[in-house]
């Protein structure tokens, strides 16, 4: 079960959360939360509901629409625990901003997240984030795993020498 599980969240969550987050689409983006969220960016030290959520993503939407910024989001976990209807994720964010004078920035930050399974779909009911002071670093972000890591990847397989 954890495995289809991770495949599962995967494709119904981490993907379109991607493709959503860098094309700016708020109402995609909003879809793959509970209308009940919990939202906690701690750097910002508020909790947000899902229309102040909701709000704070359309407008930061609509500033990096208006002024022409890329994004390129990458996600690595530190931990992926499910049931066949609950799961908890964590790990570290990278995201490559280019502003519209060409200026790159790129910003790291932890992340926790809670979903349900409701009604045979996947949704984030808690999601809780910190760059920890800018103090993230690429180092940080690759000792996490990878999307598709999954534990059973890890089985040695012995190979007799010739």
């Amino acid at each position: 079960a954890q495995n289809d599980s991770k495949t599962e969240i995967n494709k119904q969550i981490w993907e379109p959360f991607i493709q959503a987050y860098t094309t700016f689409n708020t109402e995609k983006f909003m879809a793959l939360y509970t209308a009940d969220v919990i939202r906690i960016p701690l750097d910002q030290d508020k909790i947000f509901s899902f229309t102040e959520y909701k709000k704070e993503i359309n407008r930061e939407n609509q500033f990096n629409k208006n002024y022409n910024i890329k994004l390129h989001l990458d996600i690595r976990f530190t931990e992926r625990i499910h049931t066949a209807t609950t799961a908890y994720e964590s790990g570290v964010y990278k995201i490559h901003m280019i502003e519209n004078t060409g200026k790159e920035v790129t910003i790291y930050s932890k992340f926790q997240v809670v979903m349900k399974k409701i009604n045979g779909q996947w949704k984030i009911t808690t999601d809780i984030d910190s760059a920890e002071g800018s103090k993230l670093t690429e180092k940080d972000f690759m000792a996490a795993k990878a999307m598709n890591w999954l534990k059973s990847r890890f089985k040695i397989n012995v190979v007799g020498l010739g």
